[in-house]
Order: C-alpha cells, then structure tokens, then sequence
C-alpha cells in the first residue's frame, strides 16, 4: 500500500475550497455576491451566504481611538484618557496610525471596552493604546467591542 503526501492532499484541499468561495463572491448566473440562490436561508450548508455588515444609519460603526488601557473593578477594563472615537476601517490597526498615535494629543473621554480577553489586555495595561471596534452607543454611555488593541507607547502621559 502506497502513502500519500499530506502537504499535496492539505493544498489540493486548500484550492478546492478557495476555488469554491472566489465562485461564491462572484455569484451565481450572473448574480453579484449575496443575491444568488440560498439568499436569507440561514445554516450552515444551506447555501447561506455572509452579507457584510449591516449598512445605513442604524449600522453600528467601526471606530478607533487612543488612550490609556486601565483595568476596572473586576475583570473589566476601560479607556482612559482617550480620543473621540472616530470612523475607521475594520481590521487591525496599520503601523502608520500606531506611530500618530505615539503624540497624538489624549483626550478626556472613558469608554469601558468589551470582548477584549483574546487581546491579553495586561499585557497593554497602563500602556498608550489605539484600540479599534464596534462602538456601542446607549442613551448615557457607550462602550467598544473590541476588533484591535495595540500598544502606542509604553507610557501614557498626557
């Protein structure tokens, strides 16, 4: 009996799938990515297809902001210091806007953050942080759902 080469198996797999999605973004019978067949059924393998994030007015938007990471009471951890939010591509934060944020002025505002453990928030504590997320706005306060935490500085002076 002959073995087979898994790296040749993992990679055939690999174009497989990746053949099948760029198939899916491109639609089907003409269709744009998210109008083809299976449209609003959810489940997994019922042809269901990721929309995007939800778009207009009530969308909740992604954001970034700089300021001072601090724990709370509890486990929790909060924004100090920090900026106004400010409309901002998802992902991650690119090293140019990490190094602006080095001496960009702090501001006065505290936003509690949340969905942050994967991120190993004391590692960033006291640190001069930009943060990305999902702002949540509620009639008297807001929060951040965390998408990008990275240290600026080490120090957070005003």
């Amino acid at each position: 009996m002959r073995s087979r080469n898994p790296i040749v198996i993992i990679v055939a797999v690999s174009t497989m799938l990746s053949t099948g999605v760029s198939a899916q973004r491109q639609g089907q019978a003409g269709q744009p990515a998210g109008q083809g067949p299976g449209r609003g059924r959810g489940g997994a393998g019922a042809g269901a297809e990721f929309a995007g994030p939800p778009q207009g007015p009530n969308a909740i938007p992604v954001v970034e902001l700089v300021g001072c990471l601090a724990q709370g009471a509890g486990n929790t951890w909060i924004v100090t210091n920090a900026t106004e939010p400010v409309k901002a591509a998802a992902g991650f934060s690119r090293p140019e806007e990490v190094k602006a944020a080095e001496t960009k002025p702090l501001g006065t505002l505290q936003i509690p953050l949340i969905g942050l453990v994967e991120f190993n928030p004391s590692d960033h504590k006291g640190h001069r942080v930009v943060v990305k997320g999902l702002l949540i706005k509620e009639a008297t306060t807001s929060r951040l759902n965390v998408t990008s935490l990275m240290t600026a500085s080490v120090t957070c002076g005003k």
